[in-house]
Formats: structure tokens, sequence, C-alpha cells
């Protein structure tokens, strides 16, 4: 089982991150507002960073240490990392980027082909096309496949599918959580998507002001939000039984003319919470509903608590 443990501090200007943990196999999510430390922790821990005092263990093995003087370069770390920003190699196609790292590793290394995970993300008709010539979401794509073909025990995630269509998301989301199981990798995920985090049963680590040494129920992270009301319910599990994201519904003041692509509800807001991202809204129709929007949307419609609002779900869109 692959595992990493870590104790740094690591100062970057006036920037100073003090983060302690520990992660096991499968999906683990690092959640925290932007610009609160969760991609420098990564950096650190894949070595492009130099933590200037602690140490990280991956597998029960060193790989930085101050007080031993060890710091392992990122290249030998046995770590495969996706960034924000997707680093394709610009002159290679996407087959080539893709089996890069691939033909470094060793027989027992080689857990799962290039052409397993080609298949796995249909992404085969991209395979002669350059870096230039593809969109945002396939540049996503095709890097995580990459970085899966590299076979690190630890995979690294920095808001992996943040360009990448809903129902494209959902689907290689599953992939990752399934070779995750499969090859009991430990993956560091970092999200600000609760749509992401309603599927896990794991605590999650939160990152708040350079600091990173707390994990936090799914339902507790929302806790700066200050809404007692619709945390009561998230902490009673209704939330994640009624939850629709602004990429499956559309809401509005007014009747929607009905058809048959999804489904209606109508009902007053009876609960508003906001990120830095999107608006949570509490619905009170036949039984409680949660809509997520993005704060432009939500700004856009002027709801206020207490209005009445009409919904139209699309029924092939739903979470």
């Amino acid at each position: 089982m692959n595992n990493i443990d870590f104790n740094i501090i690591s100062n970057l200007g006036d920037f100073r991150l003090e983060a302690k943990s520990e992660f096991s196999q499968g999906v683990n999510f690092i959640w925290g507002r932007s610009g609160n430390g969760k991609s420098t922790l990564l950096n650190n821990l894949a070595g492009f960073i130099t933590p200037d005092e602690g140490q990280i263990i991956i597998n029960e093995k060193i790989y930085f240490s101050s007080n031993e003087n060890i710091n392992v370069p990122p290249n030998k770390r046995h770590i495969s990392y996706v960034q924000q920003e997707e680093k394709l190699f610009p002159n290679f196609n996407v087959l080539k980027n893709i089996e890069f790292g691939f033909k470094f590793l060793n027989n027992i290394q080689k857990k799962i082909t290039p052409s397993e995970i080609i298949d796995l993300f249909e992404i085969r008709h991209l395979l002669d096309f350059y870096p230039t010539q593809l969109s945002g979401g396939q540049k996503q794509k095709v890097a995580l496949a990459r970085a899966l073909a590299r076979n690190g025990n630890v995979l690294m995630l920095d808001e992996p599918l943040n360009s990448i269509d809903f129902i494209s998301s959902k689907k290689i989301f599953e992939i990752i959580e399934n070779l995750s199981n499969e090859f009991k990798l430990c993956v560091l995920y970092i999200t600000h998507s609760i749509d992401e985090i309603s599927r896990t049963n794991k605590n999650i680590l939160y990152v708040n002001n350079g600091y990173a040494n707390e994990k936090k129920t799914k339902s507790s992270i929302l806790e700066f939000w200050e809404d007692e009301n619709l945390l009561n319910d998230i902490d009673n599990g209704k939330y994640f039984e009624n939850y629709f994201s602004s990429k499956s519904v559309m809401v509005s003041k007014n009747k929607f003319s009905h058809n048959d692509l999804g489904f209606y509800f109508s009902g007053e807001i009876k609960g508003i919470i906001k990120n830095d991202k999107s608006t949570l809204i509490k619905i009170k129709s036949d039984k409680d509903y949660f809509v997520s929007l993005d704060n432009e949307i939500f700004s856009k419609l002027e709801l206020n608590r207490e209005d009445k609002v009409f919904c139209f779900v699309y029924k092939n869109l739903v979470l």
C-alpha cells in the first residue's frame, strides 16, 4: 500500500506554509480557498520547491529531511503530478507525450500501459495531434493520461478536471478512483468543487492561510460559510441526496415551459452560502433541494432568501 507522510515548513517571500499530515491509498482531497497554499504544498512534496524545515516520507523512505540533509530530486520521487496548467511537451504529439515517462520504467514498475490509459480516457483519435491543436479540456485529459502512464506510487492532481465538461469529468474521476483502488495508488487531489468532495467518505485536508495540518469531514469544510441551518442539513446527509450542480440545472424566478428532457420543481429559498467561486442555495419544495450556481449567475438572478424560484433539471446531467 502506498502512502505519504510529511511535516514541513516552507517560506516563500511573505508566504509561510506549515503542513503536517499523512495520506494512504485512495483519493485524498485537499481543499481550501485560492491562494492559501494548496498548490505550494504539492510543489513541496513533489520536490519543485525545497522546504526550509521538516521531512517528507513516501512508503517509509525519506525523500526530504532538513536534519539529515536529504533532498531526492523530483524525477526520482516516483510521483506523478498534474499541475493546474497543462505542461505538455509542445514538440511531441499526444502519443509521445503520454509514452514519455513510461519508457523509463522497469518491467516491475509497469502496472498499466499507455495504450490501456488511452482507451480508458477515450482519446485514441487525438494521438497524432500536437498540444497547440487541442482544446483546454483535451489538454487536461492528455496530462492526466501521461501522469497515470508514469505509474508513480503517488499521484498528485491540482484541480485536474476544471476545464473538462461535466459528463467527462464524472467519468474520469471514476477512472482515477478505480485505478487508485486497483493499483493501491495514493492520490492527492486538490479541488474547489463541492461536487467532487461529495463523492468521498474520507476526511479532507483543509488548507487555510498557509496552515495544512487539520483534516475535516466533507460537511465541516463548509463551516466558514456561517449558515447553521444549512450546515445542519449537510451534517444530516440531506444535502448529498438532493444536490444539483449549475451544469445540470436551470434556475429562474419565472416558470419554465415543460418538456420531457428533465424534471421540474419549485420552492422558496431558505438558505444561501457562498465561497469565492460558487453559491449554494437551499430550496424548500416537496423536499429540500440544494443547487450550486456560479457566482456570476447567482448575481444576475438577484436571488434572496424567501424568493420563490423555478428549477429545471436536465435528466441526463444529474450528478
